[in-house]
């Protein structure tokens, strides 16, 4: 038998947010109750009278609480039954919270799609991350199909009609990064970011450039413009290209003006790559000619 509750003003925004965004982590529950404990303890009552209910770790909206987003005009977005399309639903409201109270703002790619009808309902980027510049938000998982990748690609090839020249790919596993590639797709910027790790880069690149800030940090004032147009800095006669963000447009840019000079049998200009200290086996084999220097990023 259901109880009787009657609603808080923080239960009214936690239905009205599902009502949104159709699932929410149980952690991020604190975001909207601004408790550490006290929340889990109202979700367990809001669950009895069948105002949310639980899955796998997550709320939604019970009967009750359809009722009541109902009653006040709201439209409940539903949660997919397609194979795959449940878990995007988790990453948009996941996204959704780890930038909410940053510099940056996640918008539901739903809400974009409602408010700009050029975009193609079956367009698959995750939602746009608004701050300093504009980034369309991707996934592509643990164990992404050839034909994931693919589509993933295809989309962002043409992000340009949208007015959109930079994006961020999400991974969730070394071989998903792998798979992924370092293909360049003629973007600004297409940054390959481990999820969630990803996340607290973005949040610092938020409040600060990072690329400049990593380039002073190693190299203090001797930075001078490059000679390189690719490249971030020069650096006596080095060109030094900042890869914190594994900016995968610069990475193909690298390599495509290492292929060319040695088809052309010409003397390369020597390209320095500056990267995270974890970032550092990666470059080293994927660049074996070029110089490697790392940094740790300190908040």
């Amino acid at each position: 038998m259901p109880v009787n509750v009657e609603l808080t003003e923080r239960d009214k925004k936690l239905l009205e947010m599902l009502a949104e965004l159709s699932m929410i982590k149980v952690e991020n529950l604190s975001h909207i109750y601004e408790t550490k404990a006290y929340y889990l303890k109202r979700i367990a009552l809001l669950r009895k009278a069948h105002y949310i209910r639980r899955l796998k770790g997550y709320v939604m909206l019970g009967s009750k609480g359809i009722e009541y987003v109902r009653s006040i005009g709201l439209k409940r977005k539903g949660i997919p039954t397609a194979h795959g399309q449940k878990e995007r639903v988790q990453r948009i409201s996941d996204l959704y919270f780890d930038f909410l109270r940053t510099d940056w703002r996640f918008v539901d790619s739903r809400k974009i799609k409602e408010q700009k009808p050029s975009i193609y309902r079956s367009s698959i980027f995750l939602g746009f991350l608004i701050g300093r510049t504009e980034y369309a938000v991707y996934s592509i998982g643990k164990e992404p199909s050839r034909e994931k990748i693919d589509a993933v690609k295809s989309e962002q090839e043409k992000l340009h009609k949208l007015g959109i020249y930079r994006s961020i790919v999400f991974y969730e596993s070394p071989e998903a990064r792998k798979r992924y590639g370092v293909e360049g797709l003629g973007l600004k910027e297409q940054l390959l970011l481990p999820y969630p790790y990803g996340v607290e880069l973005l949040k610092e690149h938020g409040k600060r450039d990072l690329i400049k800030e990593a380039a002073i940090k190693v190299y203090v004032s001797n930075l001078k413009e490059p000679n390189w147009k690719e490249a971030d800095f020069r650096v006596g006669d080095k060109e030094v290209v900042v890869l914190i963000l594994n900016d995968i447009e610069k990475i193909a840019k690298i390599k495509n003006y290492l292929m060319l000079a040695q088809y052309r049998y010409t003397k390369a200009t020597e390209i320095e790559i500056l990267c995270l200290k974890e970032q550092e086996e990666m470059f080293k084999e994927m660049f074996p000619e070029c110089s490697i220097k790392t940094i740790e990023m300190q908040k």
